[in-house]
């Protein structure tokens, strides 16, 4: 055997002795006992250190799973929450709707009144039409009026087995015979959209002398027979003399908010009806 190996022999065995003596006896060798608490005491400490931080590192993962999984349960919630207030505002806009209808419904008794749905809309430069989930077999026809609660939405133009096209008064096609509600038969026109603008209508052949004027509220006049008379239009924005000086115009804002229509009647039939033999210059004899 070598030198040094000898030597960590000796070192070893001294070592050995040194710790059987500090645990046989801790009071007679204080000297050997702080030498050996410096020496095992952080050895000690930093196998705990390792056996309690891998506790740690487990519960830490622990509870990262638990939130994880809370996180994931209050965004499901969340979510369904969001998608339960969606519905109830919905519920709420079609309850609103359908009680509005109901309302025109018993005011109109005179009225024949079909409920529809609008289905589907129009849109680029055909965006002045919609479709309504009744057609044929519910024996509607062509230029029947169709109103929610606030007022005219247009007329029946193209009709199919289940369903019908319906251009609204926003359409230049749409042409309905109105009068001004204030004067009644004495302000009379033929109203329908206008190409540049939104939802804006145009109110023509007004006579020079008529009284029209800003505010007034405009009505159908009934004069066609084929729609009852005092359905509202809408409302005077301005009044001037058309392009060739002859006859008064108006611009006009329509009452329907032709954008958001949900629900509709066709009107099928009304009494009442305009006989126009019975007229002469406009007056009944």
């Amino acid at each position: 055997m070598n030198k040094r190996f000898m030597t960590l022999i000796l070192v070893a065995v001294t070592l050995s002795a040194i710790l059987i003596l500090a645990i046989a006896g801790g009071r007679r060798f204080p000297l050997v006992n702080q030498t050996v608490a410096a020496v095992v005491l952080p050895i000690e400490e930093g196998i705990n250190t390792v056996l309690h931080g891998g506790d740690s590192i487990r519960d830490f993962g622990r509870a990262l799973l638990f939130l994880r999984n809370r996180n994931e349960f209050l965004e499901q919630e969340n979510r369904k929450l969001r998608e339960d207030n969606v519905d109830l505002v919905l519920l709420r806009s079609e309850n609103k709707a359908l009680r509005n209808l109901l309302e025109y419904k018993k005011s109109h008794k005179g009225q024949k009144l079909l409920a529809a749905k609008v289905i589907a809309g129009n849109f680029g430069d055909l965006r002045d039409a919609v479709y309504i989930n009744v057609g044929k077999t519910d024996k509607i026809e062509k230029d029947m009026l169709v109103v929610t609660e606030d007022g005219i939405v247009g007329l029946v133009n193209d009709i199919y087995d289940n369903y019908a096209r319906v251009i609204l008064i926003s359409n230049p096609e749409c042409r309905i015979g109105v009068k001004v509600l204030r004067t009644d038969i004495k302000t009379s026109g033929v109203i329908h959209g206008i190409h540049e603008t939104n939802n804006t209508l145009l109110m023509e052949h007004i006579a020079r002398e008529a009284d029209i004027k800003n505010d007034d509220i405009i009505v159908t006049n009934g004069y066609s027979g084929k729609h009852p008379k005092n359905i509202y239009v809408g409302k005077v924005l301005s009044v001037q003399m058309d392009a060739a000086g002859l006859v008064k115009e108006a611009n006009i804002d329509p009452y329907v908010d032709l954008d958001r229509v949900e629900y509709v009647f066709v009107i099928t039939d009304f009494v009442d009806k305009v006989n126009l033999d019975t007229y002469e210059t406009g007056k009944k004899l």
